[in-house]
C-alpha cells in the first residue's frame, strides 16, 4: 500500500473572521458579515449562529466606553459587584458597565476591562477601588486612556519555574532535538534491517527514509516495496514491530508514566495514555489507507472562577509549551498543532505567537521544519469567550466553527476529535512540564514531590490570604504551608482563622474548616487506608473523629479518597471567618446559570432553579419549616438528576455550591430562613 498523501492544514475559518469583523468595527456588522459570506460561501444564518454563542461577540455598535467587572469568587469578595452598581449610578448614559464571569485576574481583584470604541484591545485595570475606576471611566471618555495594568511582572516578583528546563536561559529546543534523535535511530537501525530483508537499493533506503520522516517531496512517488517497508515501521507491526523500530515512541511515552504525567485540567488521565491511544489511532488511519491526519491541542481556555495558573504559565513560560505540542506531534504522528487560549489573555495570545515564530526559525515547526524533517505547522486559536469551551468537546466544536457545545462521548476525541480525526486536548500545565520530564527523566520529576506523593504543580490561590497569586508546589505539601508558609500565601487576612475552602473553584464547592465523620469525611474513614496513612504522616490520632482541612495533602489522589466533593483543581478560594456561604453558593450558581450552554434540559432548567432557590433564601422569603421538610428534599433530588443526566462537567458541577452549603454551612442557611410555620392545631 502506499504511503498517504499529504492533505492541507486545517485552519478554522468562521470564529477567526467574527474575530476580524468584529476589531475592524467594534461588533458585527451586518453589511460586513454579509459580504463575507458572499466571498466565503458560509451561509449567513450559520454565521449569526455561531456568533450569537459566543459571549465576546456583540451584533450592535457598542457604547464609546464599555466596562466590565468580573463578578465572581475572588472578586465579588473584594467588592466588584458593589463596584459595578456604583458606576451604573456613576454614569446612567454613554457607558456601558456589565458584570462578567472570571476574567483570570483572581489574584488583584476586583477585576475590570475596558474598551473603547475603535481601540483593537482592551485594557485591564486590577485591584482598582471603585473611585479609582470611576476616573478611567472618565478619563476615557474625554479621550485619553489612563495606566493599564499588565499581566507581566518584574523579575524579583517572578522567580524561574522549576518547570523550566532551561532554567530562564533561551529555549534551544533541546527535548524536541532529544525526540528527533530517538526517532532517527530508530528509523536508521529499521533501514538498515530493511536493506536486509528486502533488499533495497540506495534510493529505495533514502525514499524509505525520508517517507518515514513524513518529507513531502517524496510522498506521492510509488514505490510498493518501500510503501510496505515504511508502513511497518509507522504501524509498529510485522517485521518492524520492536521497541528500537517502530515502537520508538515507548520509551518517552515510558518517561511521563515514570513521573506519573497526569492531565492538570482536572480529571487527572495519564498524559501517556492520551498520547498513546492518538499515536494508535494514527497507526490504524495508516494501515487503512484512510486520512492520517491528526492534533495537538492545548486548552488554554481558563475561565473557571479562582483559576488563573495558566496565564502565568503561558505569558512567562511559552516557550514549554510549544516545545510540548512539537514533542506530541512527534510522538503521536499528528500533523498539527493549536494552542486554544482565551480571548481575555492578550499578553499571552501575543508571547506564544512570537515564541511560534522563533520556534519556527529555529526549524523546529512550521510548513517548513527542517529539524523535524516534515511539516508541522503551530497556531494559536483565540477563543470567541464561553466558559463552556473549557470542556474539551465543546472547545473542539468552537475550533470546527460550530457552537461550542458539548459532545455526547463517545467517540472519544483521541479517536474522533478535530475534523473527526484524532486529537490530544490536554491543559496547559500538562504540556509544560513535558520538556522537563523528558530532559531530566520521569524519575527525576517524580522525585520532585514530598510525603510519598510523585512531582510538582501549579496551583492559583485567591481569596482571603495575604499573598493571593500562582504558586509551583511540590505535590502533597499540606494545605497549611501553602496558606501560611512565608515562601507561599503569608496567612489569611486580618489573622482571621479560616472558616471554608473551595478546593476547585464553584466547581468543587466549599469546604468547611474541619471535616468530621458524618459531616465531610467518608463512611468508615478510621478504615480507609488514604485515613490511616495520612494520619500516620500526620502525627494525627488514626480514631480521629476530625481532621482540620489544612493538614490535608494537596494531591488529587487523596481529595478523592477522604474529600466529600472529590475534587482538587487548580484553583484554591480561601474564605475567612465571617464570610457568608450562603451568600457565596448563590454566587456561584448564578456563574453556573449564566454560563450554562443551555444544550441539555437538566442544566439549563436545574441551573435555573437551583439559582431561583438560593436568592429565595438570601431574600429571606423562605420560612424554616419549609427548607426543611420541603426544599432540602427536593433539592437533593433535583441536584442528583441534574449530575447524572448532563452531557458535560458544567453541568455535573452544578450541584456542588449549595450541596456543600446545605451539608456543611447550616448556621449560614440558618440565618436566612424566618421562623418556623406554627403546627396547625387540630381541635378534639
Amino acid at each position: 500500500m502506499s504511503a498517504s498523501a499529504p492533505q492541507p492544514p486545517y485552519a478554522p475559518v468562521v470564529v477567526p473572521a467574527l474575530h476580524r469583523i468584529q476589531h475592524q468595527f467594534g461588533y458585527l456588522q451586518s453589511a460586513a458579515m454579509e459580504q463575507f459570506s458572499q466571498q466565503s460561501g458560509i451561509p449567513m444564518a450559520r454565521l449569526q449562529a455561531v456568533g450569537s454563542f459566543f459571549p465576546h461577540f456583540r451584533f450592535k455598535a457598542p457604547a464609546k466606553v464599555s466596562v466590565h467587572v468580573c463578578r465572581d469568587m475572588a472578586c465579588q469578595m473584594a467588592g466588584s459587584r458593589q463596584t459595578t452598581d456604583a458606576l451604573k449610578r456613576a454614569f446612567p448614559e454613554g457607558v456601558e458597565v456589565h458584570g462578567v464571569s472570571c476574567l483570570g485576574r483572581c489574584d488583584r481583584a476586583p477585576a475590570a476591562c475596558l474598551s473603547t470604541a475603535g481601540d483593537e484591545h482592551e485594557s485591564y485595570h486590577l485591584g482598582r477601588s471603585g473611585t479609582e475606576l470611576e476616573g478611567v471611566v472618565r478619563a476615557a471618555l474625554q479621550g485619553s486612556r489612563a495606566a493599564h495594568d499588565s499581566d507581566a511582572r518584574d523579575a524579583a516578583s517572578s522567580p524561574t519555574f522549576q518547570a523550566d528546563p532551561y532554567e530562564g536561559k533561551p529555549c534551544d529546543y533541546a527535548a524536541v532535538s532529544k525526540v528527533v534523535i530517538a526517532r532517527n535511530d530508530s528509523i536508521l537501525a529499521a533501514s538498515k534491517l530493511a536493506a536486509e530483508k528486502f533488499h533495497l537499493g540506495p534510493h529505495q533506503l533514502e525514499a524509505f527514509r525520508q517517507k518515514a520522516v513524513g518529507e513531502d517531496k517524496v510522498a506521492n512517488q510509488e514505490d510498493a516495496e518501500v510503501d510496505r517497508a515504511v508502513l511497518a515501521w509507522q504501524s509498529d507491526s510485522d517485521w518492524a514491530k520492536s521497541k528500537e523500530l517502530g515502537g520508538w515512541s515507548e520509551a518517552i511515552l515510558t518517561e511521563f508514566e515514570a513521573a506519573d504525567l497526569r492531565g492538570m485540567g482536572g480529571a487527572g488521565i495519564p498524559v501517556s495514555q492520551k498520547l498513546r491511544d492518538v499515536r494508535d489511532a494514527v497507526r490504524t488511519a495508516r494501515v487503512r489507507g484512510t486520512d492520517v491526519r491528526a492534533f495537538v491541542v492545548v486548552n488554554g481556555d481558563e475561565s473557571e472562577p479562582g483559576t488563573f495558573k495558566d496565564r502565568e504559565i503561558l505569558l512567562r513560560t511559552p516557550h514549554l509549551v510549544v516545545e510540548a505540542v512539537i514533542m506530541a506531534g512527534l510522538v503521536t504522528g499528528a500533523s498539527q498543532g493549536f494552542i486554544y487560549i482565551r480571548h481575555e489573555y492578550t499578553e499571552q495570545i501575543e508571547a506564544c505567537r512570537a515564541e511560534i515564530l522563533r520556534a519556527e526559525e529555529l526549524g523546529m515547526c512550521g510548513s517548513d521544519a527542517p529539524v523535524l524533517g516534515r511539516p508541522f505547522p503551530v497556531s494559536v486559536f483565540v477563543s470567541p469567550g464561553g466558559y463552556i469551551c473549557g470542556e474539551q468537546s465543546a472547545l473542539i466544536e468552537a475550533m470546527s466553527d460550530r457552537r461550542g457545545e458539548p459532545r455526547n462521548m463517545p467517540p472519544k476525541l483521541e479517536t474522533n476529535g478535530l475534523q473527526d480525526l484524532p486529537t490530544i486536548v490536554s491543559n496547559v500545565e500538562t504540556y509544560a512540564w513535558m520538556p522537563y520530564i523528558f530532559l531530566r527523566s520521569g524519575a527525576t520529576y517524580a522525585g520532585l514531590g514530598v510525603n510519598g506523593w510523585k512531582g510538582r504543580r501549579f496551583f492559583s490561590i485567591s481569596g482571603d490570604v495575604k499573598k493571593p497569586g500562582v504558586y509551583e508546589v511540590p505535590m502533597g505539601m499540606t494545605l497549611r504551608e501553602l496558606v501560611y508558609g512565608e515562601n507561599y500565601c503569608g496567612g489569611i487576612v486580618n489573622d482571621l482563622p479560616m472558616k471554608a475552602f473551595a478546593p476547585s473553584g464553584p466547581s468543587g464547592g466549599f469546604l468547611p474548616a474541619k471535616l468530621k465523620a458524618g459531616a465531610g469525611l467518608p463512611r468508615d474513614h478510621v478504615n480507609n487506608k488514604a485515613w490511616i496513612a495520612l494520619a500516620g504522616r500526620r502525627g494525627i490520632d488514626p480514631a480521629s473523629p476530625e481532621i482540620d482541612i489544612l493538614d490535608l495533602e494537596l494531591e488529587l489522589n487523596l481529595f478523592r479518597a477522604l474529600s466529600p466533593t472529590q475534587a482538587l483543581g487548580a484553583g484554591l478560594v480561601v474564605y475567612a471567618e465571617g464570610r457568608d456561604m450562603a451568600e457565596q453558593a448563590l454566587y456561584s450558581m448564578e456563574f453556573y446559570r449564566n454560563e450554562s450552554c443551555g444544550k441539555c434540559v437538566p442544566c439549563r432548567l436545574g441551573s435555573q432553579k437551583m439559582t431561583s432557590l438560593a436568592a429565595s433564601l438570601l431574600a429571606g422569603k423562605i420560612d424554616a419549616t419549609t427548607w426543611k421538610e420541603e426544599l432540602v428534599p427536593m433539592m437533593k433530588d433535583l441536584l442528583g438528576a441534574i449530575e447524572m443526566s448532563s452531557i458535560c462537567g458544567l453541568g455535573r458541577s452544578v450541584p456542588a455550591p449549595l450541596r456543600t452549603l446545605i451539608n456543611f454551612f447550616p448556621a449560614d442557611v440558618a440565618k436566612h430562613l424566618t421562623a418556623p410555620k406554627a403546627s396547625p392545631q387540630i381541635n378534639s
